[in-house]
């Protein structure tokens, strides 16, 4: 019997939407490749090459906010031959900007930093080249997962 498909995991949302939350609960076991604690670029394409050589699942954490932000991602998922999985958080700029008040240090971002990405954000679509694509709604940090609807 073949080796699970490895998996490329995608998260989308504005700031103080859950997204890290979310990978600690449910894709704990993904290398999680995030630029807020690479910083850098070439850093995050490093994490990546390691994860394709390795064979590990891996979940990009960042906001994502539009189609080309995204494409820098799946395509290249696709090539190494992962299945590439997308979680659209619910993304309510007031819910959003409570969290990130509760939050310390280099954590916390500007309120419109939350808006400015919330003003990008673009919904996925399956043309991306997702192999499935969820929305996760997020109501006092009870994360509901549901399939998404075009």
């Amino acid at each position: 019997m073949g080796r699970e498909q490895k998996t490329m995991f995608i998260m989308m949302g504005i700031q103080g939407s859950g997204k890290s939350t979310f990978c600690a609960k449910v894709l704990p076991e993904a290398v999680r490749v995030n630029l807020d604690t690479l910083h850098t670029r070439n850093k995050e394409a490093i994490l990546i090459a390691d994860c394709f050589e390795k064979g590990c699942d891996y979940v990009v954490d960042n906001t994502n906010p539009t189609r080309e932000d995204r494409a820098r991602y799946i395509p290249k998922a696709k090539e190494a031959g992962y299945r590439v999985i997308g979680y659209f958080m619910q993304s309510r700029i007031q819910d959003c900007i409570q969290r990130n008040v509760q939050r310390t240090g280099k954590e916390r971002v500007p309120n419109g930093a939350i808006a400015m990405t919330s003003n990008k954000l673009e919904m996925p679509s399956y043309e991306e080249g997702f192999d499935e694509l969820y929305f996760v709604k997020n109501e006092n940090d009870n994360m509901e997962i549901c399939e998404w609807r075009d």
